[in-house]
């Protein structure tokens, strides 16, 4: 059995073997069965029959190529053959073939209109010249309905397996794109972090660095506090970079973990600004009232790339902080005077950062020169971005926003345990 099984495979995968094959079988019934005659007698075998039969074996060895051809050529040879010996005979086996292979190959207004043609011409045939009764005069035309009718059932076959193929291709194709989009967002959000919170430490480390470069012999006690500065600063970046590279690694063991940064760390941060050297006018608001996680998030990072645009970009100048909550909606405003030394480098991804997250959360952000000199920041967060929940102060309920699709919302998955 699994021989001939393997044999059947290979057969399929040589169609004109197959055809060949196809051809010798039922000439060789025909020729050892040559069928009977309506009256019980058997049908000899003559010259005509085997003629026929020959005929009809090379003619389904073209059926692939010429279907429609081929289904004509041996209905004629089968009609002729009934006709001729007035019964019944495996002759009609190509007849048969041909119908199943027209079905196969072409579309359903010409397979409909072939064999229906082929039918009736054969009905016609056995009516006209055939002897009997009228259910031996039908058998060849069911016989051909009925190979059109098992061709109609192999084609919705294979387009039902073929759909299925199809759908598994689609469904791989979605699952690559999903883990690409994935790859991208991660990739994002990882950059988000290292510039919003390593970039900011490393940018004060700079300044106090500086600072104590500058006094270290004139004002040995300034020089020391701005050394401790950066020592804490220091300790502050690894600590990071151990969270990122644990959760980038997926490794097993305990990541340390922090709360997602909301605006009551607001005042921490500027006074880690003003010890910097920057004078930040700023006034804590009295009220903001519940705001959702994804808004506090993204007005901290406003503020906090805000204030370290002035230290890195506006040396010397002065800065105001303004937040205010009014029509269903955030405001929030940075601005700073002229810079009180000369220019510094520009450049950088801090103001892409900003307008990425704010367009996440549906805001508006401005960002240009003030009118008076300086620099100005303005963000328009909506508050119906999340759902603001039952927490009472600044802290807000959970956000409604997925914190994959917002950048650095979720701060990463070691990150969101907590709420400062």
């Amino acid at each position: 059995m699994e021989r001939l099984t393997r044999f059947c495979r290979a057969l399929a995968r040589h169609p004109l073997a197959l055809d060949l094959a196809l051809a010798a079988g039922i000439l060789l019934i025909n020729l050892l069965v040559p069928g009977g005659r309506h009256v019980g007698e058997q049908i000899e075998l003559n010259q005509t029959v085997v003629l026929l039969a020959i005929a009809g074996a090379v003619a389904i060895t073209f059926r692939r190529r010429a279907p429609l051809l081929v289904l004509a050529i041996t209905t004629v040879i089968t009609t002729t053959f009934v006709i001729a010996e007035q019964g019944k005979s495996p002759i009609v086996a190509y007849m048969g073939v041909a119908a199943y292979t027209v079905v196969l190959s072409k579309d359903r207004p010409i397979r409909s209109i072939a064999v229906t043609g082929t039918a009736l011409v054969s009905l016609i045939a056995e009516v006209m010249f055939v002897g009997g009764d009228a259910l031996d005069n039908l058998g060849l035309t069911f016989f051909v309905l009925f190979s059109g009718a098992i061709g109609e059932a192999v084609r919705y076959r294979r387009a039902y397996l073929l759909e299925l193929e199809e759908r598994a291709v689609r469904a791989e194709q979605s699952r690559d794109e999903e883990a690409q989009r994935r790859v991208i967002e991660e990739r994002l959000r990882i950059a988000h972090e290292l510039h919003d919170v390593i970039a900011h430490h490393i940018a004060l480390m700079n300044v106090q660095s500086g600072v104590a470069a500058h006094v270290l012999r004139t004002q040995p006690d300034e020089a020391e506090r701005a050394l401790a500065l950066v020592r804490s600063g220091g300790r502050t970046v690894l600590q990071e970079l151990t969270v990122l590279l644990g959760v980038l690694r997926r490794s097993g063991s305990p990541l340390p973990t922090a709360p997602t940064p909301c605006l009551h760390e607001l005042d921490a941060l500027i006074r880690s600004f003003t010890a910097a050297g920057v004078e930040v006018d700023w006034t804590p608001p009295a009220s903001l009232g519940a705001l959702p996680d994804v808004i506090e998030l993204t007005a901290y990072r406003i503020v906090q790339e805000s204030l370290t645009n002035v230290l890195k970009h506006a040396p010397g100048a002065a800065a105001e902080v303004q937040l205010i909550h009014r029509s269903g909606a955030l405001e929030i405003t940075v601005t700073n005077s002229p810079a009180a030394v000369g220019p510094t480098a520009r450049g950088g991804h801090g103001l892409v950062g900003m307008r990425e997250r704010v367009s996440a959360v549906g805001g508006e952000l401005q960002a240009g020169p003030a009118a008076g000199g300086g620099f100005a920041v303005h963000a328009v967060l909506p508050l119906e971005t999340g759902v603001v929940g039952d927490d009472q102060g600044v802290a807000g309920g959970r956000s409604d926003v997925d914190p994959e699709r917002v950048p650095g919302a979720g701060e990463f998955s070691t990150r969101l345990g907590g709420r400062c």
